[in-house]
């Protein structure tokens, strides 16, 4: 039962690179000013929540992990008027005061305001010590307590399974290619990268008008599952000569945008000799922390090239998550087919391991159900 002293949840709890998932009760705070508690129905699994528990990311342990959620509100803090409980929202990573100078300019992920959550975590262990809330959310739970900025309502007739999607991996990949780069009509684009975030980016330039559209995976079943979500042609980076792929597919030019959505080392060695004169590299996947690149710059000034880093893709939660709902729901968007697999809280090991094999799109942690599916191939 609720109270003002918070509630009890279950929770995956990672305590250490290369430890699995320890699903445990773990104390929830009720929400405070401005912030809400959300019964969370579906969290998908994001590749930089591995980057965490791999080691590949420096963090401090214990923590939850996950943070695409969607869910509904169970509680509101005071000064929230505008959500009722019951509402079924999104969840997003993304956190604004409204108040600091990137907020006034709409620069939402680069907020540098203070806010409770961000200083003292409303999770707790047995022994009352506290459990931080991984990328702000904590979404590998039966409830989370956030800031207000980070839930956007949705329609009632919008699956929260695939609502979820919009909480990272989807609004990252979209608003790499419309808020970032810019895309236009007739543009040249290449996705390096067909994880759920380079299929975001995929269908986001089909539906900026792009043409054509190149994808580049090792991965068989990411180049197949490409091709269904709008790539024009498709490449074997082990194999494919890839300057002379882009030039064939345009008649000459190299490409105007060209979108590294991995964090793998290999996928941005000579991007930018991809790129045409006047052209974007951007930098969306987030390689290790100590991975760096060699670019000249007068070379790149020559070239009038541009490198633009895009955290996730620039987006606006207000602004960037309706236009999503709206080409979903117009047929635009794919969400359903790039979900390939759920699980229980339970399984989260499982569903680690599905993400590290490179093999699905997004799977998804259904923390309040004991149901485990499969969907389509990747």
């Amino acid at each position: 039962m609720p109270t003002d002293r918070g509630v009890t949840i279950r929770a995956a709890v990672s305590r250490g690179v290369g430890l699995p998932p320890s699903i445990e009760d773990l104390h929830l705070d009720a929400p405070g000013v401005g912030e809400v508690r959300v019964a969370v129905e579906a969290c998908a699994v994001c590749h930089s929540d591995l980057s965490y528990v791999d080691g590949t990311w420096s963090t401090t342990f214990p923590l939850v992990l996950g943070h695409e959620a969607a869910g509904r509100i169970v509680q509101t803090g005071s000064d929230v008027d505008d959500l009722t409980d019951g509402d079924p929202v999104l969840v997003s990573l993304i956190r604004t005061c409204g108040e600091c100078l990137a907020c006034r300019r709409g620069h939402d992920v680069a907020c540098s305001g203070e806010f409770t959550l961000s200083t003292c975590s409303p999770l707790s262990d047995a022994d009352g010590n506290r459990i931080p809330q991984g990328l702000n959310v904590a979404g590998f739970a039966t409830q989370v307590v956030v800031h207000r900025s980070q839930v956007t309502l949705l329609p009632d007739d919008v699956d929260l399974i695939e609502a979820s999607l919009l909480g990272c991996g989807v609004l990252t990949g979209s608003g790499a290619v419309t808020n970032t780069a810019g895309v236009s009509d007739g543009d040249t684009v290449v996705v390096v990268g067909c994880g759920g975030v380079g299929i975001s980016t995929i269908q986001a330039a089909r539906i900026a008008g792009a043409s054509p559209i190149l994808a580049v995976d090792p991965v068989a079943t990411k180049r197949e599952a490409a091709k269904r979500f709008g790539a024009t042609h498709v490449l074997d980076p082990t194999t494919a000569d890839l300057a002379a792929a882009v030039t064939a597919a345009t008649g000459g030019p190299l490409a105007d945008h060209l979108f590294v959505t991995t964090g793998a080392p290999a996928a941005l060695d000579g991007a930018i000799d991809l790129v045409a004169p006047m052209g974007n590299l951007v930098i969306v996947g987030m390689p290790a922390d100590d991975f760096t690149i060699e670019v000249s710059p007068s070379w790149l000034a020559a070239a009038n090239k541009s490198i633009l880093g895009s955290k996730l893709g620039t987006s606006r939660l207000a602004v960037d998550v309706p236009a999503l709902i709206n080409h979903h729901r117009s047929g635009r968007l794919d969400l359903a087919g790039m979900v390939t697999s759920t699980h229980p809280l339970a399984d989260l090991a499982v569903a680690f391991d599905e993400v590290r094999s490179g093999e699905v799109l997004r799977t998804v942690i259904l923390p309040n159900s004991q149901a485990r599916t499969s969907g389509g191939p990747a």
